[in-house]
């Protein structure tokens, strides 16, 4: 999952430029594909009848008068789309959305898929429309960590405090609670998934998780060396008791706890596990792609791709080896946030969104989609599986990777100083200080 953020669209654009831009967003929402109230695609497989839940027996109450009608527009990235049936997890959140319209007949759902993020993305279009079109806005957005960091300091997505109180989400993991909460200490958004930062193995070679890096002895290594965040030697970093930000909240880097954990990359190097090809691999899918090849041993990627993936190698997933056996995975979390707009619809939208938090439509869904919950009742759900002690030993450590606006910073020189380091043009040492240089510059 991408990171980024999005400022506030300026306010008092002249009556001409807001008049063309009010034109050219309408027409890009005629040509946007909506995909309309949701048909019931059922998601139980035939022969079976799918046990009653709470919320599935006990509807919310989402509209005020028997009469009349609301809709409800929901906007998804493309992972989530309920009308895409050749994604995991697709019919599953149909099934849900579909069911909520039974149990509320005077509700209509609609879903329209944004892209993640960039121009036209969740957050771009969300404040393009807010001031231009507010008409199209939805009633309910997903969105990740930045951006709903973005959209709560722009006043975007309304505070959830009076719909949700404080111990309905007590059971979210700690690295997903700091998520849901705004600068004011306001509950913005309601976590309800994440994807994680993983080492996949082939477990025919290893036959215990290597958590260690004395514990990669044999095999080859791959990780995206060539992300611009540098998001696996962050990892690392932060394992060792690193800090990216200094007492006033500006960017920095320790020289000696940087300096360790590129020693871990430069011994796996010389050690010949760790091939210069690995420069090349700029994502997670990269990686994964060349795993399920068998063009590598052990590889950091998401987990995600290894949930989703319909022809597994045999392979096992584990935390990022770490010093001293204390190892830590990056988070990238997701959650649903209320648009602050149509005030009438907020409590209709808000049983909408309490619908599919509900822990076993949740669990039901993270399966399916290949993700991982943030709550620990949802986890409870899962069935007792080697994939469910993954889940269980990944989300205890997870954490989030710094905001956007440091890591915009910080990720660029982490990168240099990896590849400089693997390509023998500096020292773990001396390349730690070059960065640590480069960020404390004014």
């Amino acid at each position: 999952m991408k990171l980024s953020t999005v400022s506030k669209l300026a306010v008092g654009l002249g009556r001409p430029l807001a008049l063309c831009l009010l034109g050219l967003w309408l027409a890009a929402c005629a040509a946007a594909p909506t995909a309309g109230p949701v048909a019931v695609q059922s998601a139980t497989p035939p022969g079976q009848t799918p046990a009653p839940t709470a919320a599935a027996t006990a509807a919310p109450s989402a509209t005020a008068s028997p009469s009349a009608v609301t809709t409800l527009s929901v906007w998804l990235p493309p992972d989530f789309s309920p009308t895409d049936a050749t994604l995991p997890g697709s019919t599953v959140l149909a099934d849900q959305l579909a069911q909520f319209e039974q149990a509320n007949p005077n509700v209509v759902v609609q879903t329209r898929v944004k892209a993640e993020s960039g121009t036209g993305g969740l957050l771009h279009s969300l404040t393009t429309a807010y001031n231009v079109a507010p008409s199209v806005l939805p009633n309910i957005i997903a969105l990740n960590r930045d951006d709903l960091a973005a959209a709560a300091q722009a006043g975007l997505v309304i505070p959830l405090d009076k719909y949700y109180p404080a111990d309905s989400l007590a059971d979210v993991y700690p690295f997903a609670q700091v998520l849901s909460r705004g600068n004011q200490g306001q509950l913005i958004g309601v976590p309800f998934a994440t994807d994680v930062q993983v080492l996949a193995y082939l477990s025919y070679v290893y036959t215990t998780s290597p958590l260690t890096w004395t514990a990669v002895t044999t095999g080859t290594f791959i990780f995206p060396a060539a992300d611009p965040a540098a998001l696996t030697l962050l990892n690392e970093y932060l394992a060792l008791g690193g800090s990216v930000t200094d007492s006033t909240g500006k960017p920095t880097l320790q020289p000696d706890n940087l300096a360790a954990a590129l020693t871990f990359f430069r011994s796996a190097r010389e050690a010949g596990l760790l091939p210069m090809s690995t420069m090349a691999y700029a994502d997670s899918t990269a990686t994964w792609q060349a795993f399920r090849q068998g063009r590598a041993t052990l590889a950091v990627t998401s987990a995600h791709l290894y949930l989703t993936e319909p022809n597994p190698p045999p392979a096992a997933v584990t935390l990022l080896p770490a010093p001293g056996g204390k190892p830590l995975t990056l988070a990238q979390p997701w959650s649903w946030a209320i648009v602050n707009t149509q005030p009438e619809h907020e409590a209709a939208a808000a049983a909408l969104v309490t619908w599919l938090t509900d822990p076993q439509h949740l669990a039901d869904w993270t399966q399916a989609a290949g993700l991982l919950p943030v709550r620990t009742t949802v986890l409870a759900r899962w069935p007792e599986s080697p994939r469910t002690a993954f889940a269980d030993q990944v989300l205890a450590q997870a954490q989030l990777p710094p905001p956007a606006q440091v890591l915009s910073v910080i990720g660029p020189v982490l990168q240099q100083a990896l590849a400089d380091v693997l390509n023998d043009r500096a020292t773990p040492v001396s390349a730690a200080a070059v960065a640590a240089q480069t960020i404390a510059k004014p």
